[in-house]
């Protein structure tokens, strides 16, 4: 159906997990993992700064795209895709400006509408949540600032100057290894990229999870996100 975007009871859930005003500690993903598991693989992004902000390895701040939204110094267009089979295949797509929010939020249900405007507090902070609250969160904890996640290169990429890192949680070592293990089961992974500016503020990443359970049902995600100035 079409309308004006309704929030989902699972976005609604990742909604409130987001602390959007500090660095993201957990999202909507790893469903099946333990919630004290996650609070700790959590805890190293949230006390570890990025490693030399505004150098050639500042790290992957995903904060930034949460402030991206409520502060756009210039317009751009946000893209997202979120995979998580056999129930969700969603796409959010929003031309941001200084002052407003348009978008669009697709699913197998249809699409519907997301409008915000600075002007009005709460339409503007809805449309900031729709946007952010689906990003994940929880993912990038476990990977960023680790062995898993290291510098490949400077890239241009939707028009900026990146870096880019490459992620694949296979060459984890130490107790890294043994956390993600414990989160994503001994076979899981994340492999994928992030392309960042200067400041650890992503351009583009595109992530691929999978989460082998304890029942021995395998949860696989895939994350898919551009920025790019209009």
């Amino acid at each position: 159906m079409n309308g004006t975007f309704w929030l989902p009871r699972p976005l609604a859930w990742g909604a409130a997990g987001l602390v959007l005003g500090a660095l993201f500690g957990c999202s909507s993903g790893f469903s099946g993992a333990n919630p004290k598991r996650l609070a700790n693989a959590s805890a190293p992004l949230a006390a570890a700064p990025a490693r030399s902000l505004g150098s050639d390895n500042p790290g992957i701040n995903l904060q930034c795209d949460a402030d991206r939204f409520r502060k756009a110094p210039a317009p751009f267009h946000w893209s997202y895709d979120k995979i998580v089979p056999p129930l969700t295949n969603a796409d959010w797509e929003a031309d941001v400006t200084p002052d407003s929010i348009t978008g669009t939020f697709i699913d197998s249900s249809g699409k519907r509408a997301i409008h915000g405007l600075r002007s009005d507090g709460t339409s503007w902070n809805t449309a900031v949540s729709l946007l952010t609250a689906p990003l994940p969160a929880s993912t990038f904890a476990l990977v960023t600032n680790s062995s898993a996640t290291v510098r490949a290169g400077s890239e241009n990429v939707n028009g900026e100057s990146t870096i880019q890192y490459a992620i694949d949680t296979t060459r984890a070592t130490g107790g890294e290894a043994r956390l993600i293990k414990s989160v994503l089961g001994s076979n899981g992974f994340i492999k994928g990229a992030a392309w960042v500016t200067r400041e650890g503020c992503p351009v583009k990443f595109v992530l691929d999870v999978a989460q082998h359970n304890a029942d021995g049902t395998v949860r696989k995600e895939h994350y898919e996100a551009n920025v790019t100035q209009r």
